[in-house]
């Protein structure tokens, strides 16, 4: 009972004025994009076309561009020439099917409530976490929900995208890992997997440090492929497969490789004359090359995984990735959380708690008043967690059961 009596500092209760009114920020720009015709350009179109087919029985069109267009532009009202393409794995779509009724704002609200639940779920993990790793009750409280209101996180609520769903897996797998609870990781990277490419960036170092969880992976994986083969058919596989080969060559609306925040994004403005054959061959042997490393890097430490393994590894993974738009970096808050338990674990109890909300505040700022420095914000923040994990050892704490 003592800790529920737990005082309040000055600090703390300014860091959580922080996060509040962070909030209340991001309710003000969710609520007004209701009203805005730019709802209909953005990714939830692409979600709850797909939605749309299945509760009409379609399975076998989900990945069918011009089905989805249909859908697009006679329900939704899109203007667009070209759709915005569905390119997730088909195990989602039943979720999907729920919040698609026949009025498109209606579904968006449904969408983001359902990704706000699993968002508090993401924030209770988080709080037991911090609670494991010798935080006080109401700092473990206050350090949980300044997560919750990472910007990036928020950017993929607002505009419809299922980000948090693999956000929870990764958050799953890392403290799984940390507890040494092999088979616990490997079916919450299979969750994660519902973004292909930073489950796969991690999938193999999994592997080479925890051969069971890798296992586990792999054969959790199977069954969803098995499923999905039971949801889509053959000839949704091959459709997705398809997609999959054609968005990859930058041919559908949503595709923007100039606005990516990875190696890809950096490459295509820093080199504009570099065709685009050239920058994708760089990147794919870029991300090549950071799985092998992590590998090495990664190997037997079955006993003494530490957060400084993990956040380097998904910095590399966001990094290298070969498609990564602004919501992709919300897998930014697992280093992120282990930047605030090396914080902690070193005294710097406060400069833990600031340390998201702070990061989030400068991101807005950026954003809104000097969005010339939207991009190099983000290198800026991955550099300075991957130099703060190679310089400094993991807190102790993180490998407790």
């Amino acid at each position: 009972m003592t800790n529920l009596k737990q005082k309040i500092s000055i600090a703390e209760f300014l860091i959580l004025l922080l996060i509040l009114g962070q909030m209340a920020l991001y309710s003000l720009m969710w609520f007004r994009l209701l009203g805005d015709s730019s709802l209909k350009t953005m990714d939830f179109i692409s979600l709850y076309g797909t939605g749309y087919l299945i509760r009409a029985g379609k399975y076998d069109q989900i990945y069918n561009a011009e089905a989805e267009a249909v859908v697009q532009r006679q329900v939704v009202g899109s203007t667009y020439d070209k759709p915005l393409i569905f390119n997730h794995p088909p195990h989602v779509t039943p979720l999907l099917a729920l919040i698609a009724s026949e009025d498109y704002i209606r579904a968006y609200i449904y969408w983001t409530i359902s990704g706000l639940l699993v968002l508090a779920l993401c924030v209770e993990l988080i709080r037991r976490h911090l609670r494991r790793s010798g935080w006080d009750l109401l700092p473990a409280w206050i350090g949980a929900l300044s997560c919750a209101t990472f910007f990036p996180l928020f950017i993929s609520l607002l505009i419809g995208q299922d980000t948090v769903y693999t956000l929870i897996g990764l958050l799953v797998w890392m403290f799984a890992l940390l507890k040494g609870k092999e088979i616990q990781a490997g079916l919450g990277l299979m969750f994660a997997a519902l973004s292909p490419t930073i489950a796969g960036a991690l999938a193999l170092p999994l592997l080479a440090s925890r051969r069971r969880a890798g296992l586990w992976f792999i054969v959790s994986m199977l069954g969803l492929a098995i499923y999905s083969l039971l949801l889509v058919g053959f000839q949704g596989i091959a459709d997705l497969i398809t997609l999959l080969l054609t968005s990859s060559q930058g041919d559908y609306y949503g595709i923007n490789w100039f606005a990516m925040y990875n190696l890809l994004g950096l490459l295509v403005r820093a080199f504009p004359n570099l065709s685009m054959d050239t920058v994708r061959g760089l990147v794919w042997g870029a991300a090549g090359l950071s799985i092998l490393g992590m590998c090495v890097f990664w190997w037997n430490k079955k006993d003494n995984l530490t957060m400084k393994h993990i956040g380097i590894a998904v910095i590399l993974g966001v990094f290298t990735a070969p498609h990564l738009h602004l919501h992709g970096l919300s897998y930014l808050l697992l280093p992120l959380l282990g930047m605030m338990l090396i914080f902690h674990e070193r005294g710097y109890k406060i400069t833990a708690l600031v340390l998201p909300p702070v990061i989030s505040s400068i991101l807005i700022i950026i954003m809104f008043l000097l969005p010339e420095w939207n991009y190099a914000a983000y290198y800026l923040l991955m550099a300075a967690m991957l130099a703060g994990f190679t310089m400094v050892k993991a807190p102790k704490v993180l490998n407790t059961n």
